[in-house]
């Protein structure tokens, strides 16, 4: 399953973080809840500082089946 990840759309926006990857890693990947609607944020570390990339919202359920996959290594 190939994912597509976009900025940000809303920066300001208070989500809950319900799941995340070690932290341990240069790529970390969090499950998001914010306003009904879940997504996965995936944030990549490097010299220069952070950059931070975000999937579309979906029902908790489809994003807890994708955050399953993307954990699997069956979606990127």
């Amino acid at each position: 399953m190939q994912l597509a990840w976009r900025k940000p759309s809303k920066a300001e926006e208070r989500a809950r973080v319900v799941a995340w990857s070690c932290h341990c890693r240069t790529i970390v990947y969090e499950l998001c809840r914010a306003a009904g609607q879940s997504y996965i944020r995936r944030t990549e570390y490097d010299d220069n500082g952070e950059s931070v990339f975000e999937t579309y919202r979906w029902s908790f359920k489809e994003a807890a089946e994708v955050w399953a996959a993307l954990l699997e290594g069956q979606a990127v």
